[in-house]
């Protein structure tokens, strides 16, 4: 039902489309007021140093973005792989270089407009190789169904979070691109790393980095800059390599730092309505709390 709801909506033009992106935002920030104290909070806190007019500004071109990024994901339901292309430029000379030796290579990127578009361009881009996309189950089934077959569309191989490393197991034989979305807010604080963020004292799920370490694969951060409505430039940036000598938590010490200061460059562009800061750090914490230093090497 929401597929066929939703499928003629993503054949209108996204000129259109974007119409009713700012009704919706006007809607959405004014009317229903849809998570606004979450969202003042979260933006109050990483913005501190912002006087209150600045982030009011944040926060209400927050709206509009966040309502764009739902109208270009809903598009790509319909959306060509030519006119993807059209609306994302990037830069993979990194990758590419990764991948001429044989080795697999993950992604960590953050909840930055528009990430959707991004996983399918980088699908788009590297048909030879596994694209392997790992996800966070939806508890409305219908519409977790709609979200794969969305993310899917352009040839991404997803795999569940919840059951990541066996799902992983299929493509362990073949070279692969795994890309994870890496700020998620942790269910476990006692188990999770810690570290300074937009901030504050900030919980980070520890499996994504613990996995990439196991395997010692090269690391790329994914930074999605929003150079004009409907217009992305995709860059990938190295992390790490494990050339050198790995410490724990320099994973996240590192892609949280590239992420902080794209976010502090484009702070419009970030997911702010998820509730992010939902764990309070406590000094029992403290031997999983890596400071930023960690990523002198």
């Amino acid at each position: 039902m929401i597929n066929l709801l939703l499928y003629p909506v993503s054949l209108i033009p996204l000129r259109v489309l974007y119409i009713v992106s700012d009704v919706c935002a006007y809607l959405l920030y004014h009317v229903f007021k849809y998570r606004r104290k979450v969202v003042k909070a979260n933006i109050d806190r990483s913005f501190h140093y912002l006087d209150e007019a600045e982030r009011l500004d944040i926060e209400k071109r927050f709206y509009k973005n966040f309502c764009d990024h739902f109208i270009e994901t809903v598009k790509l339901l319909t959306m060509t792989e030519q006119e993807l292309r059209q609306h994302i430029t990037a830069d993979y000379s990194e990758l590419e270089k990764i991948l001429a030796t044989d080795q697999n290579v993950h992604i960590y990127l953050g909840h930055q407009f528009n990430w959707e578009w991004a996983n399918a361009h980088v699908a788009s881009a590297f048909k030879n190789t596994n694209v392997v996309v790992a996800y966070k189950p939806i508890s409305s089934k219908s519409f977790n169904n709609l979200m794969l077959k969305l993310r899917s569309r352009f040839g991404s191989k997803m795999v569940s979070s919840m059951n990541m490393k066996k799902e992983m197991e299929t493509y362990a034989d073949n070279q692969h691109i795994l890309v994870l979305v890496a700020d998620q807010n942790p269910n476990k604080p006692m188990k999770s790393f810690w570290t300074s963020f937009l901030s504050q004292r900030t919980a980070f799920i520890s499996g994504t980095e613990l996995y990439t370490a196991s395997h010692k694969t090269p690391l790329l951060f994914a930074e999605i800059i929003r150079e004009e409505r409907g217009h992305y430039r995709f860059v990938l940036t190295p992390v790490f390599d494990f050339t050198k000598q790995y410490k724990t938590g320099i994973l996240t010490a590192i892609f949280t730092e590239k992420l902080e200061h794209t976010i502090q460059a484009h702070p419009e562009n970030y997911l702010w309505s998820h509730k992010r800061w939902k764990h309070i750090y406590k000094n029992e914490y403290s031997k999983r709390f890596f400071d930023k230093s960690i990523t002198a090497h």
